[in-house]
Formats: C-alpha cells, structure tokens, sequence
C-alpha cells in the first residue's frame, strides 16, 4: 500500500531533490576533510560516530545522487525540466566526492577488504556520470569543465580503491615478503656434495645472507642516530618509518627473522624511554597513514603528478566556467551551487596537498625541507600516552612520565635478561609471577596469580590494589623522604595501570579475549557477592565500602568454606589486599613498587597474547596503552613473532685449497 503524496509536496521534492543531495554531499566532504583525522587522536565517542556516519552517508548520498541526475535526464514527467547541462557538470562532481578526502579512505580495517566492492562501484558510478554527460550531447554548453572534473572525479575514486586495496590484509601481507630467494642451484649443490663424499676434500660450510634481509647494524640510522640523543623530530620520523616498514609484518601474523630481533633490541636497550614512546607513536601513525587514508598512493611520484594534473584542470574548469559559459540560463541557486563546488573542490584540494606537503613521508624524503618549516608542524602531535588523562586515570604530565619510565624499565630489565628467543618467551608468558619471583613475598602470595586463570587474576589484583589505594588515601603525607616519594609514585602508578586494564576488561575484552577464560562468570558473580555484602551493611559510599571489605575476619579462603561453585573474587581479593599491607611490616618490602610491577607484567601478558589485527585497529580509535605496550615489546625482542631460524640466510660447501 502507497502513502498518498500532495501533489505539491511532490513537485516540490522533484525540483529540490537533486540540489539538497548535491549540497550535502559536498558539505559532507568538506566535514570528513576537517575532522577524520581527529580520528586518530580522540576517544570521543560523539566525534566518532559523527565521523562514522558521514562516512557512510558521503558514498550513500553520492552515489544515489548520480542515479537521481540520470533518472531525471530520462524522465519527461518531471516538470519544470532542469538544466540538464547543469545536472550532468554536478554528476562529475559528485564522482569526485565518491573518491573522498585523503585523511579518510576507510573507518575500519573490514573496509579495507571491501576494495573489489569499491573497485565495481568504480566502473558503475564512472558510467553513471559518463552516461549523464552522454545524454547532453551535443548541445551540452559545459562540455569543457565538465570533462575536467569527470577525470579528476574518476582519478580520485581510483585512487581511494587502489589505497584499499593496498590496506587490505593479503596485499598488506604481500609488501612485508622479502624478494624471492629459490637458493643454491640443487643439482650443483648435490655434485659438489657428491665429490666432498667421495674424495677427502678439506672443507668449510660458507653461510651467505640474503641481500634483502633487513639489519639495523647496515643502515644509515645506526651511524648518524646516536641511541640516548634527543634526535630532531624529522631524524626520530625517518627511524620510526624504516622500523614500521620491517615490524610491519606482525600485522598479519608473519614470523620476523631472529636478525631483526637482534638489532631491534641491541637499539632500544640504548635509548631513553622518551625516545622509544615516541618512536612508537610515529610508527603507529605510520600504521594508521597506511591502514586507512590514501597516503601509500599520493605520496608516490605517480601520486604527486595526478595530484597537480587533479588541481591544474579544477582551475581550468573554474576558469572555463566563469569566463566560456553564457550564465543567462542558469538559475539563481543553480549559479550559486556550481560555484560553490567548483570553488569547494579547489580549496580542499589545495588543503589536502599542503597536507600532503608537511605529511611525515614527504618530510623523510626530503629532509632539507626541515630548514623551512616552523617548529609547531614537526611538534604537532600530542603524545598518545596523553590520552590517559581524558580518560581520567591521571591529570598530570610527572605521573604520565613517570608511568611511561616505569613501563619501559620494566621491559627494559625483562629485555636484558632474554637474550635467546627461548628465554623471550618465557618472560612473555609471565603475568605476575616473575615480579614476584625472587622476592621474599613470593610463597605468599604467588595463589594469586598461579591459583587463577588470567581474567580472573585482573580482577582479584584490581579489587586488591584499589582496596589497599583507599586504604592509604588518608596517610600520605607530602613531607616524606625520598622513599616515600618513590612509594607514593609507584602507588599512583599502581592505581592508573590497575584501573585501565579493568577498563579494558570491561569495556574492550576483545583486546584481552585470547587468554580472558570464563571472565564474564567471575565478574557476575563478584558483583552478585559484593552487592549482596554491600546491601546486608546498608553501605552506600565507596571509602566506605573499601574500609570495610578490608578490614573483614579472612582467616580461611572463599573456596574452603564455600565451595567452587561460585567463581567470586570478592573477598580472595580481601585476603590479598591484607597480605599486600603487611608486606612492609613482615617482609620489608615496598609494598606499591612491588604492586606496579605486578601490573606491569599483568599488561605485557594481555599485550603479546591480543591478537595483531586488533592492536592494528587501534590506531584509528585513539591508540591504546596496551598497543604502545606490544610494539615496545617486539622491538625490545619480547615478541612471539620471531623465528629462531634464519629463513634467509643459505648454506654452501666450499673446498679450502
């Protein structure tokens, strides 16, 4: 059954149906260009989905425009008739609005796989607009600017689908392969062994390397890069870019050689951890350019050609139309909206080529620039690890400092005491047992780690830890020594890493699902337990509640008395938060560095078991401490993807004369 339609209202949507789309299409365009790549360094969850649907909305609207102006061009119900010439100029444009802006070529790396989809749509949408200027012929007045804008409009929809594709997980794969190696001639390889078999020929086993194979020790960066200097931004931009492009393949799960390993960890155990977080941070950028905007395709010579030819015939176009076209024909709003995106169309892509001019890639390559530019564009990145204050689990810049040297310490220490891959991977698979190893405090509280999976060990640890930081909000004094300074740093670094890996349990799992277990169960059932508690004492403030959970009588554990049935942590955390405050009493242990290093193990545990493709979805979401965390590791050669053996290196039996 058909909705009856005024016959007005009708008319109305017939004239006004094609300019409202073209006018939103454009101002569409003009809100992803200025605000997509806010993407990359906000959590706000308003922006996004804004982002998100203007996203999905710019091809929708484009692209049902170009079947509006071509329907319309073949229907002769719609009066009055419209100025088809007009109509056919703004299929090209909506043809370049199909292509996109730079900073956005896909919201998710699902999108990226879609690019056959894109590459389809392209042919479509190419004929769509072509078809429309067809039926103009050969009267069509604006012949001229309308063929220039139709092939700006099908080179940036070419180039967007060839940025997915390139990001699309089997050709992002393929680019990390090294060059094909087939080895040594066989049948040569099995002469010379025969003969060395047969006659006692003195021989020696000659190893040959791979050319292609990538080792720090024979780049540029290892001479002119000092490891503890404060390298210029550009410097630290090229290093970062040369480690992305060798790192790059734990994206897609390949096994880096152990060489890569080995100068990897030689570099990052000789830097300050201010420089290696900020390598990260540029290497993680790099994987966001790459992962989703179109710079892999315009920051290449062919790129930079199709983006002046773009740019030289959007000024031809402007040109023709103002001064070769009879304007007399036009309507009013006709007039206003052509110029509009004519006008619109040169200024973004003006904007996007200065962009493009002081883009990370374009400054590697051509680092003399650096002399020109001011020091706010090489500066201009806030530091990722800031994010943790919007997040508010700190307000202060000496906490986030602090919290990143701690971090990179930590695995630092790990790092110098992994020297084999064997010995690497028996420090990634500690989740708070070997902080705890060695110390005095180790048999007594090692039930909290070994007695429990790894979801359910985060939440015991995060009750605990936050039960014993209540405790001791009211003691710290800001006149203490030295050592209580330490204390009470370690403690607010204790409470940050404790509430952001609770946060990812609850509001990220999918970063922690690999080695999570049955989490969902334990976390029902402590807040089943802890609401039960809380209501039978009639306790409703937090300090409250936090008082009394760690002063209750623990003389025995949860499933002695209770049984296994429930999976609640409750008061297991009680019993450990007690033993945690009397570690310094009975054990003369530092209670909150102890704690810190506890979290820092439990992170690094939950970074190298998340799954690759999730760290990469990272960096288009706001990045994410835990991501930071992974790639510090693998560089430090704390990874899982490494291989022992050297696939690229081969063998050769040479006679010794």
């Amino acid at each position: 059954m058909e909705l009856p339609i005024p016959n007005k209202l009708e008319k109305l949507w017939d004239l006004w149906d094609i300019r409202l789309s073209v006018l939103l299409s454009l101002l569409l365009q003009v809100f992803l260009v200025l605000f997509a790549p806010f993407r990359q360094r906000s959590r706000n969850c308003f922006l996004l989905m804004l982002i998100w649907s203007a996203y999905l909305i710019a091809d929708w609207i484009a692209a049902v425009t170009i079947g509006l102006i071509t329907k319309s061009q073949n229907d002769s119900r719609v009066k009055p008739k419209q100025n088809e010439d007009v109509l056919a100029f703004w299929a090209s444009f909506l043809l370049l609005h199909l292509g996109g802006p730079d900073s956005i070529t896909s919201f998710a790396l699902e999108d990226n796989e879609f690019w056959l989809r894109h590459l389809f749509g392209l042919l479509l949408q190419v004929l769509g607009a072509g078809y429309s200027f067809f039926l103009t012929l050969p009267k069509n007045q604006l012949w001229i600017p309308t063929i220039l804008v139709f092939v700006v409009g099908t080179i940036k929809y070419a180039e967007r689908t060839f940025a997915l594709y390139l990001a699309s997980l089997d050709c992002f794969g393929s680019t990390t392969l090294p060059k094909p190696y087939p080895g040594p001639d066989y049948e040569e390889a099995v002469a010379i062994y025969s003969t060395t078999r047969s006659v006692e020929v003195p021989e020696q086993t000659e190893v040959t390397m791979a050319p292609n194979l990538g080792n720090y020790r024979d780049r540029k960066f290892a001479i002119h890069l000092q490891p503890n200097l404060e390298s210029d931004p550009v410097e630290l931009m090229g290093l970062a870019h040369f480690l992305f492009e060798n790192f790059k393949g734990l994206i897609v799960g390949f096994l880096l050689s152990s060489k890569y390993r080995e100068s990897s960890r030689d570099f990052f155990l000789q830097t300050k951890p201010e420089v290696s977080f900020r390598l990260i941070e540029y290497e993680l950028s790099f994987m966001y350019q790459a992962l989703h905007t179109k710079m892999d395709v315009v920051r290449t010579k062919a790129g930079l050609v199709f983006r002046l030819i773009s740019l030289f015939f959007l000024v031809v176009a402007f040109m023709s139309f103002q001064f070769l076209v009879d304007k007399d024909k036009f309507k009013k709003f006709e007039l206003i909206l052509t110029y509009c995106l004519l006008t619109g169309a040169i200024v973004l892509d003006i904007f996007s080529g200065i962009k493009l001019i002081f883009s990370d890639l374009v400054l590697i390559a051509h680092k003399n620039w650096k002399k020109y530019i001011p020091d706010c564009f090489l500066q201009r990145r806030r530091s990722m690890l800031d994010k943790l204050k919007m997040m508010k689990f700190s307000s202060s810049d000496k906490i986030i400092e602090d919290l990143t040297s701690f971090i990179f310490e930590e695995l630092e220490n790990k790092s110098s005491n992994a020297k084999t891959l064997s010995e690497a991977m028996e420090k990634c698979s500690q989740r708070g047992d070997g902080a705890l190893f060695g110390t005095a405090s180790y048999i007594k509280l090692k039930w909290s780690i070994s007695e429990f999976q790894y979801g359910e060990s985060l939440l015991l640890w995060h009750l605990a830890t936050e039960l014993c930081y209540q405790a001791t909000e009211k003691k710290s004094n800001p006149e203490k020594d030295d050592q209580k300074k330490e204390s009470r740093s370690s403690r607010t670094i204790c409470k940050i890493l404790s509430d952001y890996m609770f946060y990812l349990l609850v509001m990220k799992p999918a970063m922690l699902a690999p080695v999570l277990g049955n989490w969902q169960i334990v976390f029902q059932d402590t807040f089943e337990e802890a609401e039960r508690y809380l209501g039978k004492y009639s306790i409703s403030s937090h300090a409250e509640a936090c008082k009394r959970l760690i002063n209750v009588k623990t003389k025995f554990r949860p499933a002695a008395v209770k049984g296994i049935r429930s999976k609640s942590v409750l008061f297991d955390a009680c019993i450990l938060a007690q033993q945690l405050q009397h570690l310094e009493e009975e054990l003369e242990e530092n209670q909150w560095v102890l704690m810190s290093k506890v979290w820092v193990e439990l992170m690094c545990y939950g970074a190298i078991n998340c799954r690759p493709i999730v760290h990469a979805q990272q960096p288009s979401k706001g990045g994410e401490l835990l991501t930071f965390t992974w790639l510090l590791m693998n560089h430090l050669g704390l990874g899982l993807q490494f291989n022992e053996q050297d696939m690229h290196a081969g063998t050769r039996l040479v006679a010794v004369k």
